[in-house]
């Protein structure tokens, strides 16, 4: 255990501060530091003198340190710890402090496994290195020294650009330990602490987001290019959702989607038609659409995106106007919120796609009237977002 510990510290601590030898010199803007905090519970194992024990957690453990972030994925951080051990009730009297300081590494897990794939809120780091630190016994006046390597995990919720929540859990190898941790014997089995913790992440910097959360343009690209199946297809297979829907003679919609279906077939045969792009883009055949009373994208709606993202990629000269449009459902006020907050989310992810913000105008116009207040797949047409070339 104590081998295993020492090896995963030693290898998470050089990993980190070896990328940072490496580390290019036109990384993308984002913040690199933040301040980490956290209270808890801790745990001693394995090294007690007869008769005397802790409660399983203990009160309290504690930590405080600044981390700084080479890149998404590796960086390093020193932090200080306590650790108040305490006799649980029935068992002999005793006391015991530990103070540390410690160096460690830092691996960002959730961004090398993609995380940012399914959620932007939740992340997950390793960390492991070594520190020094001291054993405050009650029953003798001088300081047991100790050396400590750590290995632990953190699991991270992200609340704002500048904070985000955490839960931590720690294992620690006191090396070096001469008492058990209740100070009342000579060292026994190998001394071990485990701590949990919640705290926060506090982000300083200048930037909008900090290394932990950030999405490099080319990699959201990717994201979406990897869940395009074809246009084709998604245009079919919306076909045959809304047809499934379609009652009592409501003969615009299949229209309106065998016409987008009939363009599409034209676009795919001419990709590099740029005039035949910006007709399909100019009259309304790309489209993001929402459910009802929401401004969330669905996963399918990368294809359209994608389909303007891959246009504008290639016509950099080119601007585009994002309108948003809601149903009628609701008060007139509310919708025209919801129709710029929709027009607004989907210039967001054009933004970390690549696309530069200058070129991006977003309008939401509120309720769309053309269609039919009645019919529910009218009104799903409303719920959208369209754009034009400017």
């Amino acid at each position: 255990m104590k081998k295993k510990l020492l090896f995963i510290a030693l290898a998470v601590l050089v990993s980190g501060v070896s990328y940072s030898q490496n580390a290019s010199s036109d990384e993308p803007e984002f913040n690199h530091w933040s301040i980490d905090a956290g209270i808890g519970l801790t745990k001693p194992y394995r090294n007690m003198a007869p008769g005397y024990s802790t409660a399983t957690p203990d009160f309290l453990s504690g930590e405080l340190g600044a981390r700084y972030m080479f890149n998404e994925f590796f960086g390093v951080k020193a932090g200080l710890g306590y650790n108040n051990f305490q006799d649980e009730d029935g068992t002999m009297d005793f006391t015991t402090k530990q103070y540390e300081f410690d160096l460690q590494g830092v691996v960002g897990l959730g961004r090398l496994l993609h995380f940012e794939n399914w959620t932007q809120t939740f992340n997950l780091l390793a960390h492991a290195g070594f520190g020094v630190g001291w054993l405050d016994y009650d029953n003798i006046s001088d300081a047991d020294n100790i050396g400590i390597a750590k290995v632990g995990f953190t699991g991270m919720v992200k609340l704002s650009d500048r904070i985000s929540l955490n839960i931590d859990g720690t294992t620690g190898y006191n090396a070096r330990q001469n008492k058990t941790f209740d100070g009342r014997a000579r060292k026994g089995a190998e001394p071990l602490v485990f701590t949990g913790t919640i705290g926060i992440s506090y982000y300083l910097g200048k930037n909008e987001t900090h290394a932990d959360w950030y999405v490099r343009g080319d990699e959201y690209a990717a994201l979406l290019d990897s869940r395009i199946a074809a246009l084709e297809e998604q245009i079919q297979k919306s076909r045959e959702e809304d047809n499934k829907k379609v009652q009592d003679g409501d003969d615009k919609l299949n229209t309106r989607v065998d016409e987008l279906d009939g363009k599409v077939d034209d676009l795919s045969k001419n990709q590099g038609d740029i005039d035949v792009m910006e007709q399909l883009i100019n009259d309304g055949y790309v489209n993001i659409f929402f459910d009802f009373n929401s401004s969330k994208i669905d996963k399918g709606a990368t294809n359209a995106i994608n389909v303007l993202r891959t246009y504008m990629k290639k016509n950099p000269g080119v601007n585009v106007n994002l309108v948003g449009y809601a149903d009628e459902k609701g008060p007139e006020d509310y919708n025209k919120k919801l129709s710029t907050k929709r027009a607004e989310v989907v210039a967001d992810v054009l933004v970390k796609a690549g696309i530069e913000k200058s070129r991006l105008n977003t309008e939401g116009r509120g309720e769309d009237t053309s269609v039919d207040e009645g019919s529910p797949n009218a009104r799903q047409l409303a719920r959208r977002v369209t754009f034009s070339i400017r």
